[in-house]
């Protein structure tokens, strides 16, 4: 799964918390769960069909940041709202271009104040180190790809253990600093790489740009005495040399090379007033040349090269694995949303359709005869085969009259269905306690309901046939409205009273208790008692 770097930040963050505070500090374990319950409701509030791990930890992962930032203000700086922002970062990314510009304009009047070299030492140093570095990268570029941020992860690798070392037997803060830290190097090495590639550049640029403003400023107060002088050269080989330097200038921008004659008349820096009778003229050709190098082969193309590295920088998304070990604990306290396909006859299959259920801690309990839709797993009582869109999905074999003959067999259905969907063994509990709770509430109401029948029938002894009648089959319809209203059954049709309520048979006294009990009434109590 992708995300920014905020919500990366905001999940490896969170992870830190449950990890380090085992103590629930700052954040209680009521606050988890209600973080846990109110990240499920938005997620079911925007009609989402499932809600899993990846549909909350953000949200989840957020409501718990804010938490424990509400309450340290070390916790508070690890969690920005922007990204790049917080800490020291912003501010070293800034500062360092501005102290390589400063060292720029600083180098070149710690070479000399008032001598241009043709060979100086400090461009052709800042112009090898370049071409090193360009060379570098079109040599990374034609390697086949490898992990981003590799290199850099084996680098810091030894900075790892000893900083979570040295916190931990320091206060919670920085322990959940340290684990934070730990996994953020872990996850956004490549991001660290783009960012520290970007800040490298432009100190480059700044590093060139402020070599060419010191030759430009102190070009408007100081007469420079350029030219050269070596002890191994001639005029000839420091032609060549200047030739191949200043050629990207001469070739892209169409200025004029030096001559042979202008290298031989500056040696031993005699061309301050005799480059070929120029006087200050040559000086500020000189000066142009070498500004116009540094701002072609240093200043642009780290330029472009720093805009490129941010250009990735903005695109850049972490990766989170939502069924990684990271999320386990999330994973076991998640409600399950589980579609069970029911593949039988639709007699029974009819059954289960509307015994649908919901835990209090928001677990959900679907059936489906629907072959199209999808489904967690297939509770198969037939040797009919699955339809194709099922076949994909976890298959248990289970004969109808194992669980579905009475509800004091239905809990073997839960049984059965956990090794097959291990992932939703906890969520697979809660419903499995939640069924049983059901079950026993529906069977000790439709004992009550059965009680107030038989007490109310035997009341109809006292009472006419044909009026006893008439009630008794007014009764016999209350008991079963009561009992499919507890099974989530339609009501039934209506049916004439004869139908419904044959004729009492005679009372019968014995020590003084008045009985009378039908065959709907009998048929009443076997449904209750198999409820």
């Amino acid at each position: 799964m992708r995300v920014t770097e905020p919500q990366l930040r905001t999940l490896l963050l969170a992870q830190a918390i449950e990890q380090t505070d085992a103590r629930h500090t700052l954040v209680s374990a009521v606050e988890l769960q209600d973080a846990t319950r109110s990240a499920m409701a938005a997620a079911r509030a925007r009609g989402l069909p499932r809600v899993g791990v990846a549909e909350v930890m953000l949200e989840r992962a957020t409501t718990i940041a804010d938490h424990a930032s509400g309450r340290d203000s070390t916790v508070a700086a690890l969690h920005p709202q922007k990204p790049g922002t917080g800490g020291l970062g912003p501010w070293v990314a800034r500062g360092l271009p501005l102290a390589a510009l400063l060292l720029g304009l600083a180098t070149d009047r710690i070479s000399n104040a008032h001598r241009v070299d043709l060979l100086s030492p400090p461009l052709l140093t800042v112009l090898a180190w370049n071409l090193a570095v360009y060379l570098l990268i079109a040599w990374r570029a034609m390697r086949p790809p490898q992990a981003h941020g590799a290199w850099l992860r084996q680098a810091l690798r030894p900075l790892h253990h000893p900083f979570g070392r040295a916190e931990q037997g320091r206060g919670l803060a920085a322990r959940i600093a340290a684990d934070f830290h730990q996994r953020w190097w872990a996850h956004a090495a490549d991001l660290l790489q783009q960012r520290a590639a970007r800040v490298l550049h432009l100190c480059a640029a700044a590093w060139g740009a402020g070599i060419a403003l010191s030759l430009l400023l102190r070009g408007l107060v100081v007469r420079y005495q350029f030219g050269w002088e070596s002890t191994f050269l001639d005029a000839t080989q420091v032609h060549a040399i200047v030739s191949v330097l200043f050629a990207p200038l001469t070739l892209l921008l169409g200025l004029a090379p030096f001559t042979l004659q202008e290298i031989a008349a500056t040696q031993n820096f005699a061309g301050e007033s005799s480059a070929a009778g120029m006087g200050g003229a040559a000086g500020s050709r000189w000066v142009g040349m070498y500004v116009g190098l540094l701002l072609l082969a240093v200043v642009l193309p780290r330029l472009a090269l720093a805009a490129w590295a941010r250009w990735r920088e903005l695109r850049w998304q972490g990766h989170i694995d939502p069924q990684g070990p990271a999320f386990d604990t999330l994973r076991a306290s998640l409600p399950g949303d589980l579609v069970i396909g029911l593949h039988g006859p639709q007699a029974q299959a009819q059954v289960l359709l509307g015994s649908s259920l919901q835990t209090p801690e928001g677990d959900h309990l679907r059936f489906t005869d629907h072959t199209g839709q999808p489904v967690d797993a297939v509770l198969a009582w037939t040797a009919d085969p699955l339809p194709p869109a099922w076949q994909a999905a976890p298959h248990v074999a289970l004969r109808w009259e194992d669980f579905g003959a009475s509800w004091v067999l239905e809990p073997t259905l839960f049984n059965r269905l956990s090794p097959a969907l291990p992932a939703q063994h906890h969520a697979l509990a809660r419903l499995r306690a939640a069924w049983v709770e059901r079950n026993e509430l529906r069977f000790g109401q439709a004992l009550q309901a059965l009680a107030q029948h038989l007490r109310a029938c035997a009341a109809l002894t006292r009472l006419p046939p044909d009026a006893a009648a008439a009630q008794y089959a007014d009764q016999v319809r209350a008991l079963d409205a009561t009992l499919r209203a507890l099974h989530g059954e339609p009501a039934a049709p209506a049916m004439p009273s004869a139908q419904l309520a044959p004729p009492l048979p005679a009372p019968r006294r014995i020590d003084g208790t008045a009985l009378a009990l039908g065959t709907s009434a009998g048929a009443a109590a076997g449904a209750a008692a198999g409820a």
